[in-house]
């Protein structure tokens, strides 16, 4: 049967929607669409039939849209936007009512929509042109990032883009492999690997080796991105990323201009008058326990700097009630949480700068120490003032005579939480509550080692005593074993009431128990006992007395390390991240980060909904078995 076409320019304000139309629209974006009509204009016309509106009075005829719908709307929001004149015309097909919805699934069946990998290739056609990356994106409705990418796209091998045709190449796996422009690389990477090993995350680690991501590098967040390119440096950066995480290939050059920049920063601290300045690009806790430290003087806090504390001190409680307020909310989302921290970060960085500034050093300490400046782990400019190297040893214990003596026996579990946040190691933003809770963990789970293993005990505890009888300046005059004889055990309960639900708790209270019964009920007859006692048996005696002395510390730059590090202590063996240990202490953002950080990220989503008590349970499955430790307990187990 032959239709003779009925063309009619029809006014856009005459056009509505069609019962006819069988495709059912929702209220989506047009934008895109709008942009090709307003530059190109209406390049297909539109399918209409004759439709009664309103009632009475009112009553009119309209024309419904039975084919375009989209581009109906998209003439509306022109007009809105009064880049289309009212009484605007367009180009229309009038079929009748009997034939409307027979012409709307004509129209919409077996209508193939175009392969992505046509339209990368065709912004490429255009740019290639001569149109300007801007132009193609006002013309098209999108922004320029977008075209970026599809012109990305269309720069991957020939090969890898007919695969991508046949679905032998997912879209992300071709991101991913986008991140090098070299063709060959790319068909390497991709046809090299084993099918198992083409995840686009395996995919980026094989083209980006021997390359250090950015944001994940302390020398390339001290020296920065400009700095690094203006010195001729080539980035690689990952468009279809949303954190637009770049690469940094040329690591001798990074070096180079982190020593330079770090050489042009000794120099106001040059003139404080210390012995020596010295720039060090990295500085470890090993290498800083190669120097005894001066100990700085503090002056009292001026009428500003009081002030100040106040404020942050004011803004700190209202944080954290935020944080119990959004903890218990169903509206919480991880934005919140982490808007917080950073604010927390922030008020805590302000709090040490003061404390910092607060600092007086001695002209006689001067005299014998100095200063070494480094890059800390987040890639801020650290100054480490007061370090005396050990061939000026003697002069500083000389001047130390000189002061009022003030000796440490063993740690306090009291140490403060700014050696969390040291210079030199950086650390995790947990409630002071909390990081003693860890530090208690750590305790147990080392006094459980420990009373296992009488040689290194030997070795500790001979370690303890030397430093007593050989006493030697500074503060590597400090052990992990309190030679006060005694034990711990009820601070570490105030610091943490769930260490009896643990396994080092159970460790030690049977061996305890244990000896308990071979000793006798008479205290009295004990020192003819443990005379009368096999050496092997008095040695397993000693290494749980000794043992049960030994305090991990607050923070993470702590004396038990060495200790720790000879006994072999790995706290994935002792500690679980329970709701009572750790998860009902944290934000949920947090929870959310040990999720992710414990291969779990994907779970994170599920919990987001959830109160905090159930976040806390249902993490708590997530990562139970998988190993996952907060940074104050990390240093062992990541050695």
């Amino acid at each position: 049967m032959k239709h003779t076409k009925e063309m009619l320019l029809i006014k856009v304000e005459d056009l509505v929607p069609s019962p006819y139309n069988v495709r059912r629209y929702s209220a989506g974006q047009v934008e895109e669409l709008a942009a090709l009509i307003a530059s190109q204009g209406l390049l297909q016309n539109l399918i209409v039939t004759e439709q009664v509106v309103g009632r009475g009075k009112r009553q009119e005829t309209k024309f419904g849209v039975v084919a375009g719908e989209r581009r109906r709307r998209a003439l509306v929001l022109l007009q809105e936007r009064k880049e289309l004149p009212a009484g605007h015309e367009v180009l229309c097909e009038l079929v009748s009512a009997e034939r409307a919805m027979e012409v709307s699934l004509a129209e919409n069946c077996g209508r193939e929509a175009m392969h992505p990998a046509d339209e990368f290739e065709a912004f490429h056609a255009l740019v290639q042109q001569g149109r300007g990356i801007e132009d193609v994106a006002a013309r098209f409705g999108v922004s320029p990032m977008v075209v970026q990418r599809r012109l990305k796209l269309a720069a991957v091998s020939p090969k890898l883009l007919a695969l991508y045709r046949e679905d032998g190449i997912n879209l992300d796996q071709l991101m991913a492999l986008s991140l090098t422009s070299d063709q060959a690389t790319q068909e390497r990477a991709w046809f090299e690997a084993q099918p198992w090993d083409r995840a686009p995350t395996a995919l980026r680690t094989r083209l980006t080796e021997g390359e250090v991501l950015v944001h994940q590098s302390a020398l390339g967040r001290f020296v920065g991105i400009e700095a690094y390119e203006a010195a001729g440096g080539v980035v690689r950066r990952d468009l279809f990323d949303s954190e637009q995480s770049c690469w940094i290939g040329d690591l001798e050059l990074l070096r180079r201009l982190a020593g330079e920049k770090l050489d042009a920063e000794t120099l106001p601290v040059r003139g404080e008058g210390w012995t020596w300045v010295e720039a060090r690009i990295a500085l470890d806790s090993a290498g800083l326990r190669e120097f005894a430290r001066c100990e700085p003087g503090l002056r009292a806090p001026t009428a500003d700097e009081k002030r100040t504390l106040a404020e942050l001190d004011q803004r700190l409680a209202e944080l954290e009630a935020e944080q119990r307020a959004l903890d218990d909310s169903d509206t919480w989302t991880p934005v919140d949480g982490e808007r917080i921290d950073l604010e927390e970060q922030d008020i805590e960085a302000r709090r040490k700068a003061i404390q910092v500034a607060r600092q007086v050093w001695r002209d006689a300490d001067k005299e014998h120490a100095g200063v070494i400046v480094t890059i800390g782990r987040d890639g801020a400019l650290e100054v480490i003032r007061g370090l005396v190297r050990q061939s000026d040893r003697r002069a500083a214990k000389s001047v130390a005579r000189g002061e009022p003596a003030r000796k440490r026996v063993g740690v306090d579990m009291d140490e403060t939480v700014a050696a969390v946040r040291s210079p030199v190691e950086g650390g995790a933003p947990y409630s002071e509550t909390l990081l003693r809770r860890l530090a208690a963990h750590r305790t147990v789970a080392l006094q459980a080692v420990l009373a296992q293993d009488t040689a290194t005990v030997l070795v500790a505890l001979t370690h303890a005593l030397a430093l007593q009888v050989f006493e030697r300046y500074g503060l590597e005059a400090r052990s992990a074993l309190q030679l006060s004889a005694k034990p711990p055990r009820h601070d570490l309960l105030r610091a943490a009431d769930d260490l009896p639900a643990g396994r080092a708790w159970a460790a030690l209270e049977a061996r305890r128990a244990a000896w308990l019964e071979k000793l006798p009920q008479a205290e009295g007859e004990w020192l003819a006992s443990l005379a009368a006692m096999p050496q092997a048996e008095l040695l397993d005696l000693l290494a749980l007395c000794a043992a049960s002395l030994a305090l991990v510390p607050t923070g993470v730059a702590r004396a038990a390390d060495g200790l720790e590090r000879l006994a072999g202590l790995d706290m994935r063996q002792w500690w679980e991240p329970t709701p009572e240990a750790f998860l009902n202490h944290v934000s949920k953002a947090q929870i959310a980060e040990a999720l992710k950080e414990g291969g779990a990220g994907h779970e994170a989503a599920d919990g987001a909904a959830m109160k905090k008590g159930e976040l806390a349970a249902f993490a708590a499955g997530k990562l139970a078995g998988k190993g996952w430790l907060p940074v104050p307990l990390q240093a062992v187990a990541c050695a």
